[in-house]
């Protein structure tokens, strides 16, 4: 029976237990959709109304639940606009299916078709384009090769780690007929392709490492994105509390463990906390999971920090080319961060353990407060305008464990990533592969639509929201209680500090009252500018069943500040 290319995609996306699309139907990605229509009962096309936000809410639903997120749309502007949140999920390592025509109308690639994309002269080079930013493309030309591409490109978006991948497709594919059983070569089910079990640590290493780690005197683990992506939560925190070791995140990998766990030390770097900063700088053996420990978390790979001639690196990563990658090591895994943590934990439970763990926590206590660990006395500013660190300590004296925080790009993601302490783990989205400004408004779209019961807080700057009002009426249109928390110091405060105060450009502009222009779309908006008058109208937000929008107008200051 012949079936068309449209409905055995839909068929895969149903067998890889992928149950949302997000983009908007054109070209001929738009015959594709048609195929959607269906299968409501089990995929959702949630419309977006801009090609970035919806590479954006691709990308968290791929964060959350570990299955693909899928992009889809017309080719020219999945690869422009779309690129902005497909490189985001490149960067972090986020599981995405890109599914995008290259616009040839029927076969006139070569001939300068308007927007065509096939790479022919006359025409953009997409393939090119999405082969720079994925980890998988492929062009197909054919019923058969759509079909298999999709396959694949979900089995190398999970496989190893995760990423983006793409299938571009010609306009004749959106419409053809294939019997799936004479496809060539035959096509067999999706799971015979992706039942693959992911890198794990030999039984060596691990009892190599938990010897290392019981002689440290002074360990230290460091946890990325990796062990979001692992869902390696409770083996972090396990393998710590054996033997006291203190826990220091990445940006990226914040709320890898409760930020108010006794063996939290926050996230490590220049916004990072100072006392986070100083026991990795004193640790005599760093235990590295699901980080490459990139410049961005290591003060620039600053000689002062971390001193690999004088302290040993064991580095653990679902890819083999991150460890080792930016500073010699010890010992090098490719694993899994959960299947790794927890054969060291098996390998340490084998072994006599004589560490005082109590008097590593007891100590670790009295250095928390001495720095005034995630208490600075900044957070209860009365200041007007409000200061972002006293929106902060609001935000967390008001949510719980269960509710979920996606940040931004720009200052706002500073102030959080700095002073927001973490109730449990995963509580905390952070951009950071790109960190495209205005990535956490459309991601907390997707965010809600995946978690209903969930309760999610968009933080933002004035300048990513701008970027990305239409996120308000698709709230709207959703009926998606969202609460938007957006700090806004009428700049864009981030690229401004490093501009000299006579010599600023382009980063300034007029005040913006956001909370008239979400009423404007049916949205609740309330603008905040007195310290006392915010944490009473967030709770009422956290309680509500409609998309709000508090526009606090805080101070300008700089993010230096928060620098240990």
């Amino acid at each position: 029976m012949l079936k068309g290319v449209g409905s055995i995609f839909t068929d895969i996306l149903i067998e890889a237990g992928i149950d949302h699309v997000f983009g908007l139907p054109g070209g001929a990605a738009a015959l594709i959709y048609d195929a959607l229509v269906d299968k409501k009962d089990k995929i959702r096309a949630v419309l977006a109304r801009q090609e970035g936000g919806a590479a954006c809410m691709a990308d968290i639903y791929g964060r959350l639940t570990g299955k693909p997120g899928v992009l889809m749309g017309q080719g020219l502007w999945i690869g422009t606009s779309g690129g902005y949140g497909i490189v985001e999920a490149y960067l972090a390592g986020v599981p995405m299916l890109v599914i995008a025509d290259v616009s040839d109308y029927g076969s006139l690639t070569q001939h300068g078709p308007y927007q065509c994309a096939s790479g022919e002269y006359g025409a953009v080079d997409l393939p090119g384009i999405m082969r720079s930013m994925t980890k998988y493309t492929t062009y197909a030309t054919t019923a058969s090769e759509f079909v298999h591409g999709v396959q694949l490109a979900i089995k190398h978006a999970t496989t190893g780690r995760p990423g983006p991948a793409c299938v571009l497709f010609k306009w004749e594919v959106s419409y053809a007929q294939i019997e799936p059983d004479e496809a060539t070569p035959k096509l067999f089910p999706l799971k015979g392709h992706i039942h693959t079990s992911p890198a794990c640590i030999s039984k060596g290493d691990a009892k190599r490492i938990a010897e290392m780690l019981l002689k440290a005197e002074d360990p230290v683990m460091i946890t990325g994105r990796g062990v979001h992506s692992s869902k390696a939560y409770k083996e972090v925190q396990e393998l710590a509390e054996i033997i006291g070791m203190p826990v220091a995140t990445s940006y990226m990998g914040k709320s890898g463990i409760p930020e108010t766990h006794d063996l939290a030390l926050g996230t490590m770097g220049a916004i990072g906390q100072k006392v986070a900063n100083e026991k990795i700088a004193g640790a005599d053996l760093l235990l590295a999971v699901g980080t490459c420990l990139a410049p961005d978390n290591t003060k620039s790979l600053s000689p002062d920090f971390i001193k690999p001639e004088k302290q040993k690196i064991i580095h653990i990563d679902i890819e083999s080319l991150n460890t080792g990658w930016t500073y010699p090591i010890e010992i090098g895994v490719t694993s899994d961060a959960k299947l790794a943590l927890r054969e060291i934990i098996n390998s340490i439970k084998d072994k006599p353990v004589n560490i005082n763990v109590n008097k590593r926590i007891e100590e670790l206590k009295k250095i928390k407060a001495e720095y005034k660990f995630f208490s600075e006395d900044v957070l209860t500013s009365d200041e007007i305008p409000i200061l972002p660190e006293r929106v902060v300590k609001d935000v967390n004296d008001a949510v719980s464990a269960d509710d979920l925080i996606v940040l931004d790009a720009g200052n706002n993601r500073v102030w959080f990533a700095h002073h927001f302490q973490s109730k449990s783990s995963g509580q905390i989205i952070a951009p950071g592969g790109a960190a495209g400004v205005g990535y956490g408004i459309a991601a907390s779209l997707a965010a809600q639509i995946i978690q209903p019961d969930r309760k999610i807080i968009s933080v933002c700057g004035d300048g990513g929201m701008m970027m990305h009002l239409y996120c308000l009426e698709m709230a709207k249109q959703y009926e998606l209680p969202v609460t938007y928390v957006i700090l806004n110091n009428s700049c864009l405060g981030n690229v401004r500090d490093f501009q000299a105060p006579d010599r600023r450009i382009a980063t300034e502009y007029a005040s913006t009252n956001f909370a008239t222009i979400a009423q404007a779309v049916g949205c609740k908006g309330i603008r905040i500018e007195k310290p006392g008058d915010f944490k009473p109208v967030f709770k009422e937000a956290l309680g509500s069943d409609v998309p709000t929008v508090i526009d606090v107008v805080v101070s300008d200051e700089p993010h230096f500040k928060v620098m240990p």
